[in-house]
């Protein structure tokens, strides 16, 4: 059961910075808006953490979505790097 929740977890979250480059033409817009998209994602995320956490939501907010945006910035260039 952890498995399968996981997975799905993990798809649904991988379909959050993909859905702009199914529904957008180009793939610099796609990923202007996958980049917002991801973001807001992040901030939304990190708030409702923080409430059930515990935590100020804003702080848990501002938090994940720095952390969240650093990873995918490093992800984003070691994939540039490599190709």
């Amino acid at each position: 059961t952890s498995g399968l929740t996981i997975a799905c977890a993990y798809v649904a979250g991988g379909l959050i910075p993909l859905s702009p480059y199914l529904f957008l033409e180009s793939v610099s817009s796609g990923l202007s808006v996958s980049i917002a998209v991801t973001l807001l994602a992040l901030a939304l995320f990190g708030f409702i953490k923080g409430h059930f956490t515990g935590a100020r939501p804003w702080i848990s907010s501002l938090q994940t979505t720095l952390i969240g945006g650093v990873a995918a910035a490093a992800a984003f260039g070691i994939a540039s790097w490599i190709s």
